[in-house]
């Protein structure tokens, strides 16, 4: 298995990371592809927004964003570090005095604020300040470590491939990127005989005309050209950056320098967002996409294969049915380009790369379904409301609900929903315990026990003593007795109960509506109907508290009325004649009076207690029915959401008015797609089933215990986990649709075509079949323009041609009659393309919907691109401005001590140019304008310039100690160097016109080669380079300066 590490730096590294994680996920329903490749990420940004981003990291509702343990964050560095910097070792040796200085006097609030800010140093200062704590397991190292060991061990392979993307024009990316290389090299040298531990770079060069004006901090296409001249001096070896963990040489205890001896990368692909063809990419997402795909057929396609590819060094003998000679490129064996003097400064590892893909589009045909599919799950789950030759529909809260106001006050509904008059005056136990299974009805437990107590007295008492004693008995079964504590006492204690109570009824009510939106279909409740529905039940709660303050009054009422009547019916007790009453029996009559009398006043008397209890339990049943209110418009939301998004993604598939792309070639009929995805749609038993599965699943995930609750629903499942269950299921149930449509209806096929078949049908002619080649391989031209007057330049006799190549991946017929327009397609792409090899340029694509055109040019020195020429004319602009010591200090990574290798060749006036400095001061020796002087204060010993004044006479100007510090100066101050041009011409045309004086003038910059350059210049080695570039400048002068009459 090959392990494949992809490393993101910056805002670009990030994008194609998340791209290329978006494409393996499209193509394999998984983060890791599992066919012989092993892949990882790592994101190094110092934007914390843009690391934690989760946007857009989504495919058919599954997020493939990042883990903690794949990032690195490189935000935030201590401006006081600069005063400590012999602390941090790392640091100091890339920060030299005068770069602290000017870092700490204009560089103070983007170090603070530590951002790279588009400055390529502070983007290197961020890495090195995330790497000086060793022990910290999220720096860049650690991360690195366990990156790689996990894949090693994943595996059982100890190689690792790294692919390193990166933008050049910002800070982050651009400034890390060498110590990203130099860091893996350290830890993982490359092993050049099996080619292990390589190294491959994806680098964005900024683009000519700036497509967002507002990314510009003043470095975007300055920073792109410093970059690339790092990356290039690396390769060539003539740059090793220092070990910014600070780790020392051993003997020299000095920081180590890195790359030592070893190559520094193995390939360099760039791109811009314009192709060879002239045609635009969008950079935010398109053009990120198509550097992905590009790695996904390079890494993911190729699979290990490209590896025992490598290994041969041999494309011809490599496994055709990959893109052999893709990597073939990477180890062709072009080595550095040289330069007029002979010298290998031009480094030729940079590859351009283009692709398209010609695909009849099925993963987005199946996505476009998917959707559609959750778009009508989504609606029957929260509106239920099917229209025919349409589909599941929407509508608002007031288009619901009709008959629901009756309902919810019918005797039987409020009884099932225990609230009924019974349950909220605790006639009937809410909870059931063993005691509370015996409450009764307040009627019927009054009926019951004066009936009781009456027979009670009568069978014990003699008549005389009936009324006391009946009185004495209901009165205290009303105090003390009544359910164990009288009835205001019961009331009371039952208020400790009724928030209990409210929230068990509420937990009733619910299940019982979640149990109708669970059943589905017509039977069954949507979500906006158990919305509408809970919505009237509390209203209804609300008007039944004014429905028992008015029967508190009129219980009330009844108790004054019975009251009297007990007054009554006591004075017609007080005057039965008791001699009589065994004739006439009135005792009997008047006690069954005064029964009834006490029976309905404590009826009413405890109604009084039992409706304020009712009003108490209504208030807090409202709050909770608010609260599941709340719960299911939550899920409603959560619908919603996710209804909008699914209709969003559907309404980007499958487009009828879809603009092209130059990196896909779509090959369908997308108004028949939708033609046929309408059928499935209008199809109520295939909609309602499918959301039914749906409900099944999210109901599941409650468990056997789980309380079936909406609140509970929405506890468990969350946007994320509804979106994927959802769309789960939709992908699984529209995937058997289409398959049985193919099964059914061949011509309406939407799974498993072939697209050699396809193009077989459409390109019937050669015209169209040639149009059609010409079209792939005009879209899949490289992304970067080219040069053409750098290409065709011979240096030094020597050309260097790039090695250019179209690959194609096409996977076999189903018929042998696609199989022979395979070949007839190959052939033609052998007519249209130079140096097009069948046998090494052709391969099997291993998808039968798709085939791939890749192109690449190798061997290219980055003069040949012609962005270089932009990026080089803002790069010199910035250093000859007024702030060029700051601009040359923040586009490098170090302050280096000799000049990094030119990209370009110098031209005839470059180099006369940059001779002007040494050949004026080597004129001003020798005509006497620079000698000696010292400072007579400070003994100091210098050479100057002498300036006449007018009125002060000879002024003399410190140039410097001696000729290399004079040179210095000329070199960087412009003024000095055209004072002196000044004063050598006006001594030329005065001391050298006759041949003797300039035969004297031409000693004496002998003399000055001599004497002066050779020992203290070339430390008197004549056989130093110096010596003999300052002696052809001599001569130079010689021959024209002082060319003899």
């Amino acid at each position: 298995m090959a392990n494949h590490l992809i490393i993101g730096l910056g805002g670009t590294g990030g994008k194609v990371l998340r791209e290329l994680r978006k494409r393996v996920y499209e193509e394999y329903r998984s983060n890791n592809p599992g066919n012989g490749v092993n892949l990882n990420y790592i994101y190094v940004d110092s934007s914390l927004a843009d690391l934690n981003d989760r946007s857009n990291w989504k495919v058919m509702g599954k997020s493939v964003h990042l883990g903690e343990a794949q990032k690195v964050n490189i935000n935030g560095i201590s401006s006081s570090m600069l005063q400590l910097l012999s602390m941090y070792p790392g640091l100091e040796a890339f920060i030299n005095p005068n770069d602290k200085q000017l870092a700490e006097k204009h560089l103070g609030p983007l170090i603070t604020a530590g951002i790279g800010g588009q400055r390529r140093r502070l983007g290197r200062m961020l890495l090195a300040n995330n790497l000086t704590d060793a022990n910290n397991p999220k720096n860049f190292s650690s991360i690195l470590h366990n990156a790689v060991t996990t894949m090693q061990q994943q595996s059982g392979n100890n190689d690792v491939t790294f692919t390193v993307c990166a933008g050049l024009a910002g800070g982050t990316g651009s400034g890390s990127i060498v110590d990203v290389i130099a860091q893996i090299r350290k830890n993982y040298p490359y092993v050049e005989s099996t080619h292990s531990f390589k190294i491959r770079l994806m680098l964005y060069m900024p683009e000519m005309n700036m497509v967002y004006s507002n990314h510009d901090a003043g470095f975007y296409h300055a920073n792109g050209y410093a970059a690339l001249q790092e990356l290039n001096a690396m390769s060539v070896g003539k740059y090793a950056p220092y070990d910014i963990t600070g780790e020392k040489d051993v003997y020299s205890q000095q920081v180590q320098r890195l790359l030592g001896g070893q190559q520094a990368f193995e390939a360099a692909y760039i791109y811009s967002n314009v192709n060879e063809a002239g045609k635009i990419l969008e950079l935010s997402k398109e053009l990120p996409a198509a550097v992905a795909d590009f790695l996904f057929q390079h890494i993911v396609i190729g699979g290990n294969d490209f590896d025992s590819i490598e290994k041969t060094m041999d494309a011809a003998k490599a496994d055709t049915t990959q893109m052999s000679r893709l990597v073939g490129c990477e180890n062709d064996g072009a080595g550095p380009e040289s330069d007029a003097k002979g010298k290998q400064n031009r480094s030729r590892k940079f590859i351009s790369f283009g692709i398209t893909r010609v695909e009849y589009p099925e993963s987005e045909i199946g996505e476009f379904v998917s959707y559609m599919y959750a778009i009508q799950a989504s609606r029957q789950l929260t509106y239920n409301l099917w229209q025919e030759g349409i589909g599941y529909g929407e509508c608002s809260l007031d288009e619901v609900g009709t008959g629901y106001a009756t309902e919810i006050k019918n005797k039987n509904n409020r009884e099932m929903f225990k609230l009924s008059n019974s349950y909220l005056t605790l006639g009937k136990a809410i909870v059931e315990t063993p005691v509370s299974k015996k409450w009764n009805d307040l009627a019927n437990t009054w009926e019951n026990r004066t009936q009781q107590d009456a027979g009670l007295v009568q069978k014990q008492y003699e008549k005389k003593q009936w009324l006391a004693q009946f009185t004495k008995l209901a009165d205290d079964y009303f105090s003390n007795s009544f359910r164990g504590h009288g009835v205001q006492k019961f009331y009371e204690l039952q208020r400790q109960e009724i928030k209990g109570y409210a929230r068990h009824l509420r937990r009733h009510i619910e299940r019982i509506l979640f149990d109708q939106w669970v059943t589905g279909g017509k039977e069954g409740k949507s979500i906006l109907e158990i919305e509408k529905y809970a919505t009237l039940l509390r209203q209804d709660c609300e008007s039944r508290i004014t429905a028992f303050k008015e029967q508190i009054a009129i219980q009330e009422s009844e108790m004054s009325a019975q009251s009297k009547k007990l007054k009554v019916v006591n004075l017609e007790w007080e005057n039965i004649g008791w001699l009589k009453d065994a004739i006439t029996n009135a005792s009997e009559k008047v006690f069954a009076s005064f029964k009834s009398a006490k029976r309905d006043f404590y009826i009413a008397a405890s109604r009084v207690y039992a409706y304020q209890y009712a009003i108490l339990l209504l208030q807090e049943i409202i709050l909770e029915l608010g609260n599941m209110i709340e719960g299911v418009k939550a899920m409603k939301n959560m619908l919603n959401d996710i209804l909008d998004e699914v209709t969003k993604q559907a309404g980007s598939k499958c487009m009828t008015s879809e603009l092209t792309s130059d990196a896909v070639i779509k090959k369908y009929q997308p108004e028949q797609v939708r033609l046929l995805t309408k059928q499935y749609i209008v199809d109520q038993e295939k909609q309602s089933a499918n959301a039914a599965a749906i409900r099944q699943q999210m109901v599941n995930m409650l468990g056997e215990d789980g309380e079936r609750t909406f609140a509970n629903l929405f506890s468990m499942v969350d946007y994320e986990t509804a979106t994927s269950t959802i769309l789960d299921v939709c992908t699984k149930n529209a995937r058997e649709a289409m398959e049985d449509t193919a099964q059914n209806d061949p011509l309406m096929r939407m799974l498993g075509v072939n697209i050699i078949e396809k193009l077989r049908n459409e390109l019937n002619t050669e015209d169209k079949l040639e149009a059609f080649v010409r079209k792939c391989i005009a879209y899949a031209r490289t992304y970067v323009q080219f040069n053409p007057e750098e290409t065709g330049k011979v240096i030094n006799g020597n050309i260097t041609p790039m090695m250019s190549m179209v690959q194609i991946a096409l996977p076999k017929a189903d018929s042998d009659s696609g199989n022979a327009f395979r070949q007839r397609l190959v052939e033609m792409f052998q007519q249209n393309v130079p140096g097009f090899s069948p046998a090494q340029d052709v391969s099997i694509s291993p998808d039968s919907n798709r085939m791939v055109v890749v192109c690449a040019n190798a061997g290219i020195p980055l003069r040949n691109l012609l962005n270089m020429k932009t990026l080089k004319e803002k790069y010199d602009k910035l250093l000859a401005a007024p702030d060029k010591d700051l601009n040359r200090m923040v586009l490098h990574t170090e302050s280096f001590d000799n000049p990094l290798p030119p990209l370009f060749e110098k031209t005839l006036v470059d180099i006369e140019q940059e001779n002007e400095p040494a050949k004026y001061l080597m004129l001003g020796l020798a005509l006497n304008l620079i000698q000696p002087q010292s400072n007579p204060v400070t003994g100091a010993k210098f050479l100057a310039l002498g300036i006449e004044d007018p009125i002060f006479g000879t002024q003399w100007n410190e140039l410097g100690k001696d000729f290399l510090g004079c040179l210095a100066v000329l070199k960087d101050d412009r003024m000095k160097k055209e004072t002196l041009k000044r004063q050598v011409i006006q001594a030329l045309a005065i001391q050298c016109v006759s041949n003797e004086q300039k035969q004297a003038v031409t000693m004496k910059i002998g003399q000055i080669v001599q004497q002066v350059i050779l020992p203290t210049v070339c430390g008197g080695n004549q056989f130093d380079e110096k010596y003999g570039e300052f002696r052809v400048l001599a001569q130079k002068i010689i021959a024209e300066e002082l060319k003899q009459l």
